[in-house]
């Protein structure tokens, strides 16, 4: 009898230990998948050539630190750069940074002499891919540039004027729809080129005549679906319909409709990325709301 009470009492504090570890098992593998392993990389948007003399948006991985990320920028800007299939830097390979100094959102960078060794018809795309490159960091508001402690204040070949603080009104990928001084607007609009299956943002800063507010030259413009006589095409081609814009203050709304009639389908985010990045570095607008079937998609802002 009483071993018979020890066994069973040996059962029920084995029974309780089993169980005891089943709960604590499960406790500590519910956190175990719980835990996230984050990597963080960063990554910042440089313009390369392409065949056409066309500056195609590449993403790279940089530093955490600013000043240390300009090195890698510019070293992804030298034409030695092979990494992109069918795509190129454009500074000269012997390009080097003097030095470098940013106050109060301005960068001063000062090159050697070699910045400009470079041919005529390429010039000014130097001072574009440089521009546009550097001012993807959010803490460069405007750049300076100096060769070998001179302000650069004119290109040497083709005798183009700068800036004292060069921004993104410079532009890029420049084209001429004009026939008058008159009423002469700019826009930047952002297009994409495939190459290798591969698809890159072009941003093409265009002038053109026109009366309209620049949210409607952009969307007509890029309703085209293509940038005559190039290979550049648009997203917003005929599978996006886009009903109506609507603006107010600072904000201006978007309505779309899906091809397929109350479909709730949202939009491809390369369709909003163009549409976005046009209408935000075109104009004063600080939000774009993007509507299809009369629900909100997303909101991009500066």
């Amino acid at each position: 009898m009483l071993r018979q009470k020890i066994l069973r009492k040996i059962y029920f504090t084995t029974m309780i230990v089993f169980i005891l570890f089943v709960i604590s098992s499960f406790t500590i593998n519910k956190n175990i998948s719980n835990i996230k392993v984050e990597y963080q990389t960063n990554l910042s948007s440089v313009y390369l050539l392409d065949d056409n003399d066309y500056l195609l948006e590449v993403s790279i991985v940089v530093k955490d630190n600013l000043m240390d990320s300009i090195p890698v920028v510019i070293n992804t800007l030298k034409s030695g750069n092979k990494h992109y299939s069918g795509l190129r830097g454009i500074l000269p390979n012997n390009t080097n940074i003097n030095e470098m100094v940013l106050d109060n959102g301005i960068l001063t960078i000062n090159f050697n002499k070699e910045l400009l060794n470079i041919n005529e018809n390429l010039e000014e795309k130097v001072i574009e891919s440089l521009v546009f490159s550097l001012l993807n960091f959010k803490e460069i508001k405007g750049i300076k540039l100096l060769i070998d402690g001179v302000p650069l204040k004119t290109l040497p070949k083709t005798n183009i004027k700068l800036d004292d603080i060069l921004t993104k009104d410079f532009g890029i990928n420049k084209e001429y729809d004009i026939t008058t001084m008159n009423d002469v607007q700019k826009v930047v609009l952002y297009y994409y080129e495939e190459k290798d299956s591969n698809k890159y943002y072009v941003p093409v800063t265009k002038y053109v005549n026109s009366k309209d507010d620049k949210v409607k030259i952009i969307i007509d413009n890029l309703k085209n679906n293509y940038l005559s006589e190039t290979n550049l095409m648009s997203y917003l081609n005929e599978k996006v319909k886009l009903e109506n814009y609507e603006l107010k203050s600072n904000m201006v709304t978007l309505s779309f409709a899906n091809i397929l009639d109350f479909s709730f389908e949202p939009l491809e985010e390369e369709v909003i990325y163009t549409l976005a990045s046009s209408i935000l570095e075109s104009t004063n607008i600080e939000k774009v709301v993007f509507i299809q079937n009369n629900h909100i998609l997303t909101i991009k802002s500066r």
